[in-house]
């Protein structure tokens, strides 16, 4: 039986972290932001690790904090996009949580994400936004055991069908 907490999972943008602290809230979790969480653990800004170690040492230091939070203490977690990446945290993930894709529109990605250059985002230095989001995409609903169409819907109403959705499987969970 997965613990009951819930990851949120889509690109920059999307809404992870407006969505999970109305979930959080709701629900009495914790919530974690995963960027703000690496950058606390760290102490510097997402693009400074990148800019300064490269991507990979980025990435192995998000999968290295990641697996340090506790899902058994009933979180919510909003990682960041590139935690797609990690096959092995993301099987994890899957075994220990509800993990809900929040997947928008590219335009609307796009449209919300101001100073991209600053933002973090792994990939950027080889590849547009447009490929990584296509890149990811397919990623995210491979793991996503609940998927919710993003476009048009304010957090409030994403946050309602994320709650509907987790107490629906965790009632199917206890039969």
């Amino acid at each position: 039986m997965k613990a009951g907490s819930i990851v949120l999972i889509g690109m920059a943008g999307a809404g992870k972290s407006t969505v999970g602290r109305l979930v959080a809230r709701t629900l009495g979790f914790r919530f974690i932001d995963g960027d703000d969480y690496i950058c606390e653990k760290d102490g510097r800004p997402l693009q400074d690790i990148i800019d300064i170690g490269g991507e990979d040492a980025f990435l192995e230091l998000e999968k290295r904090l990641i697996y340090e939070i506790d899902l058994a203490s009933h979180v919510v977690l909003a990682p960041g996009g590139s935690v797609i990446y990690h096959p092995d945290l993301m099987e994890y993930l899957k075994e220990n949580s509800v993990l809900v894709y929040l997947d928008d529109s590219f335009e609307n990605i796009e449209s919300r994400l101001t100073n991209v250059s600053r933002r973090g985002i792994i990939g950027l230095k080889t590849k547009s936004l447009r490929q990584i989001y296509d890149e990811r995409k397919p990623l995210y609903c491979k793991w996503a055991d609940i998927i919710l169409y993003c476009t048009a819907r304010k957090p409030d109403d994403l946050a309602a069908e994320v709650l509907r959705q987790y107490r629906s499987m965790k009632k199917q969970e206890d039969f």
